[in-house]
């Protein structure tokens, strides 16, 4: 067998070794781009947890007070538009509050007068239902969700009026007292209502709604008396 020259042997090893290099040298830099790949979530994700300033809601239990005071076109609102809600039908013990007719409600509505004084000092915060919070400026002096009746006794005709005021509604109802004082025997003559609201801080007015006949009242400004268009005045009474 014919012996390969050395220079020959010396040739093919460097080929092989610089080849071999050459491999392990595109395998290195194809490597490095997938390692820089997978680095970059990791620093995204950094930057998305960095605490961000005021318009979003910390962790925990969201602010109850802010939700009602916050304007409604504040980042902050609108960020936490869902978890304000929940708080807040939660506080007044209904699915959605945002459904609520406070209007037939007179309970919600007194918890909502509640729950807005607890926040502001005040419960001139508004439902957003116009007529409420136009009556709302009322009610907590003459409403029965805040424990109010009104009543006349008229001894010489012999008739017992009372008057109630429920969110939108007012109730009316004369007995005939029969020359008795206990209203157990009294006997019931009418029984009318209607729609109401205020007409400032003093007064309001009605409609009757099985005629369409128009009543006014009038308050005294300590709101203890009241006196209707017909003249007939109804003392207020505290029954809860």
């Amino acid at each position: 067998m014919k012996k390969t020259p050395i220079y020959q042997l010396f040739t093919v090893l460097l080929l092989f070794i610089l080849m071999g290099c050459g491999s392990g040298s595109v395998s290195s830099e194809a490597t490095t781009p997938v390692e820089t790949s997978t680095t970059m979530p990791s620093e995204t994700a950094d930057e998305s947890a960095t605490p961000q300033p005021e318009n979003e809601q910390a962790s925990g239990p969201i602010d109850l007070c802010r939700c009602l005071t916050e304007p409604g076109n504040s980042q902050w609102a609108l960020d936490n538009r869902d978890a304000c809600n929940t708080a807040i039908s939660k506080e007044l013990g209904v699915e959605n509050w945002e459904k609520v007719n406070f209007s037939k409600e007179p309970e919600l509505n007194r918890k909502w007068d509640a729950l807005a004084e607890m926040c502001t000092g005040s419960a001139k915060v508004k439902t957003g239902v116009e007529a409420v919070d136009k009556n709302n400026e009322l009610v907590p002096e003459i409403g029965t969700s805040y424990g109010y009746i009104w009543e006349s006794l008229n001894n010489e005709a012999q008739i017992y009026t009372t008057l109630a005021f429920d969110g939108l509604v007012f109730r009316s109802t004369a007995y005939a007292m029969n020359g008795e004082t206990d209203s157990e025997n009294f006997t019931k003559i009418i029984d009318i209502s209607g729609n109401w609201t205020a007409i400032d801080t003093q007064s309001a007015e009605g409609v009757i709604k099985a005629n369409g006949v128009k009543v006014g009242w009038s308050f005294s400004s300590d709101y203890t008396s009241l006196t209707n268009n017909k003249g007939v005045e109804f003392q207020r009474v505290k029954v809860k």
